[in-house]
């Protein structure tokens, strides 16, 4: 039975829902499709007909695939450490003082958010070409690493501003200089932050394309670009099963993200 304080959705309502839902389907189809492909035994034949690792045993234990994930695990090991120590620094000044250009600051470091990847991509290699460095290791070091810069910027952000300055006042008066109290008072306290802002910047680092196929150079080429590179030529299931790895290694990322310093808090920042 209807009361007066129960409301039929309106319109409105319904159809957001709608797109939502539709939008949301858009969006996860290429995942389940690619997730069934990489455990079919019969490749792209859909629907599947059973149950294989198959693809996924001799995608990782490519010579090709290996050598990949290694420039790709070191690379983003690097962007992340360096990325989360400018984000530090960078956070440090502009949640304890306020100074001149300090918006200006924060909107240079959150700029790349701005910015379509494939063009920022474009717009390093251009400036380290003038400058006669090309493509390479170092270029391709800091493109990875102002690329994950803002994100590490946001989540350290939230955990700073929730972070009581009382606990490093207390050090200093009992006599710890400032870089006793960051070591042992202030990266402790925040190092929940610092987790999750590196692992977001690993997985950020470790899925990225666009820069890492305008600046990667010959013989130390990341996961992603030797993937496309063997899709253009391979017709299997081999890199539908690697494609499925970095999909759930990116979720299992973000629940550990989610669990420890929650994604809704740190995208409103």
């Amino acid at each position: 039975m209807r009361t007066p304080f129960m409301r039929s959705p309106d319109v409105g309502t319904l159809a957001l829902r709608l797109f939502t839902y539709v939008a949301m389907a858009f969006l996860f189809f290429p995942i389940v499709i690619t997730l069934m492909v990489s455990v079919n035994p019969r490749e792209f034949i859909l629907p599947p007909t059973g149950f294989t690792l198959e693809w996924f045993h001799a995608a990782w234990t490519s010579d090709t695939f290996v050598r990949a994930m290694g420039v790709s695990l070191s690379l983003g090991l690097t962007a992340s450490v360096i990325a989360n120590t400018l984000a530090f620094l960078a956070v440090l000044a502009m949640v304890r003082y306020d100074f001149k250009g300090k918006a200006f600051i924060n909107l240079l470091i959150m700029s790349p958010l701005l910015i379509p990847t494939t063009i920022f991509s474009l717009a390093l290699y251009v400036f380290f070409a003038r400058l006669g460095f090309g493509a390479g290791i170092p270029a391709l070091i800091i493109g990875h690493s102002i690329h994950v810069l803002p994100f590490a910027v946001r989540i350290l952000t939230a955990s700073m501003q929730n972070f009581d300055t009382s606990l490093e006042e207390a050090a200093r008066n009992v006599g710890a200089g400032p870089l006793r109290t960051m070591v042992s008072i202030t990266l402790p306290v925040i190092k929940t932050g610092l987790v999750s802002s590196f692992v977001l910047c690993f997985v950020l680092s470790w899925n990225d394309f666009p820069i890492s196929v305008f600046l990667a150079p010959p013989g130390w080429t990341p996961l992603p670009v030797e993937l496309f590179s063997y899709i253009k030529f391979q017709y299997d299931a081999v890199g539908a099963a690697l494609a499925s790895s970095l999909i759930l290694i990116s979720a299992v990322a973000m629940v550990v993200i989610d669990r420890m310093a929650g994604l809704r808090r740190v995208m409103q920042r």
